[in-house]
């Protein structure tokens, strides 16, 4: 006898195999059935989006105000002047803040990112997506009030990844520069916004259907444009490891092979003399790179190393000196001493020493600062008992801090940018909260620190230019006045 419960289970299955074959017969009896092609929107599902060969990089220009004051200030790109992240401007700068901290000067609503300013000529540059009109901007705005003077933009569909914009434009006099999330390269006049020419990255030097072939990297864009001697230079990968663009007319004039085809990471290219010799140095993934910046043979690839090649980095190689540079790696990979070997008439480069976080100086977002003989980091909250801490080492040895914040002073997720000028050094941590210090050769005192934003993700890089310092969160910009007399301006 079959007992109940079992019983039961026997009737539900003939039942089930019973209506799957109805169903199947009904289906089937009128075959061949016709089969048709889907119609957008006629299954709910969402509107197909234009891709990149339809996008119309700089499209639309809107002028929004008439310019104002133009006082005193640069910073016309990615690290300032000198690619240190160093203020050299002598305009004197306030000593201590009261309590109510540093005056906000001026502020204004962005789409979610983390890209920084550039100042040139009384101007802050910004790249900004309005998730709304899903249009990608490079907005013009006034140092001294904050009026936005004018926006170049163009419709570019993106899906939020931690944030949109991340980069900083590059300006000169004559020529701004920048690189949209999806790597789209605008040149435009700085003055009245003009577009002059632009560059599908994606479309003219990805590699299709090889995936280290592909441009745009995991979150977006992140390298800073650069312009040297009127000739824009982009590490787009794929294609091309490196590229000149000459501004003025939009050509590019030289172009470096790229045969183990290193992909766009989210560093920047840092130009440095080494042996002598002016080259363009860029971590790269899958490798680091050394590119002839200067004479006949500019864009020649001069040394190349695959033996450090974390699979993330953000921040860009440094120069040590005695011909060695110093490269990071986000997401505990740490840090490596590389040396530039002169042989011949050419180069090689030997991996010294390589570190994961928890053993030596590392930064997951921000490039570290160099002053002196010493080097300035935030480190990462992957990095052991010195995480989220602000850390000093010496060039010499990137393995041993010689002063550190303590554990007692963490400072957010140990991802916010610091700037310095002249004794000054300026750090936000992830919440909007601004350190101000004092250096000492190897190590800092706090004076003073204010909360400046509620904000989150305050991680797009600083700029200080003149009596300001401009800073932002993940969707607010602002301009505090730091000068030495801001109390009473």
């Amino acid at each position: 006898m079959i007992p109940v419960k079992r019983y039961g289970i026997i009737i539900i299955g003939v039942a089930v195999t019973t209506f799957v074959a109805v169903l199947l017969w009904w289906l089937l009896k009128d075959q061949p059935f016709e089969v048709t092609e889907r119609v957008p929107g006629m299954d709910n599902r969402p509107k197909m989006e234009a891709r990149s060969d339809s996008v119309i990089i700089g499209e639309f220009f809107d002028t929004l105000a008439v310019p104002d004051e133009i006082v005193a200030g640069d910073w016309p790109r990615f690290r300032g002047v000198d690619f240190d992240n160093v203020n050299k401007d002598t305009t004197p700068l306030a000593e201590t803040w009261d309590t109510s901290g540093p005056a906000i000067m001026w502020r204004t609503t962005l789409g979610e990112g983390y890209a920084g300013p550039a100042v040139h000529n009384g101007r802050v540059y910004l790249l900004d997506y309005n998730e709304r009109k899903k249009a990608d901007a490079l907005r013009c705005f006034s140092l001294k009030s904050g009026k936005e003077l004018w926006r170049r933009w163009y419709y570019v569909d993106l899906k939020r990844n931690h944030g949109y914009s991340r980069t900083i434009p590059a300006v000169t006099d004559k020529y701004l520069v920048s690189i949209g999330p999806r790597s789209h390269v605008m040149c435009l006049n700085p003055l009245n916004g003009n577009r002059l020419w632009t560059i599908d990255l994606e479309k003219e030097y990805e590699i299709p259907g090889k995936e280290k072939g592909r441009i745009t990297p995991d979150f977006y864009t992140g390298q800073c444009p650069l312009i040297d001697n009127d000739v824009a230079v982009i590490a787009p990968g794929g294609k091309a490891l490196m590229i000149g663009v000459d501004c003025a007319t939009g050509k590019v004039i030289w172009k470096t092979p790229n045969p183990d085809t290193l992909r766009m990471s989210h560093g920047s290219i840092m130009p440095m003399v080494i042996h002598g010799k002016r080259m363009y140095v860029y971590n790269a993934v899958g490798g680091v790179c050394g590119i002839s910046a200067e004479g006949d043979d500019i864009g020649k690839l001069m040394w190349k190393t695959t033996e450090w090649s974390p699979a993330t980095t953000a921040a860009s190689p440094l120069l040590l000196g005695n011909n060695e540079i110093a490269v990071f790696g986000s997401y505990g990979a740490g840090g490596a001493r590389i040396r530039i070997n002169a042989e011949g008439s050419g180069y090689s480069a030997t991996v010294l020493e390589q570190h994961k976080a928890t053993n030596g100086i590392s930064s997951d977002q921000q490039t570290p600062i160099i002053i002196g003989d010493y080097i300035w980091s935030l480190m990462p909250e992957n990095a052991g008992p010195l995480k989220k801490q602000l850390v000093c080492y010496h060039k010499s040895d990137l393995l041993t801090p010689v002063w550190s914040s303590g554990k007692e002073n963490r400072f957010g997720r140990g991802l916010g940018p610091y700037i310095v000028s002249g004794d000054k050094m300026y750090l936000l941590d992830d919440d909007g909260k601004l350190y101000f210090f004092r250096m000492q050769n190897n190590s800092v005192t706090l004076l003073a620190s204010h909360k400046i934003l509620n904000g989150i993700e305050a991680w797009g890089p600083m700029a200080i230019a003149g009596n300001y310092l401009i800073m932002r969160d993940a969707r607010n910009l602002l301009c505090l006045n730091i000068g030495k007399n801001q109390q009473n301006e």
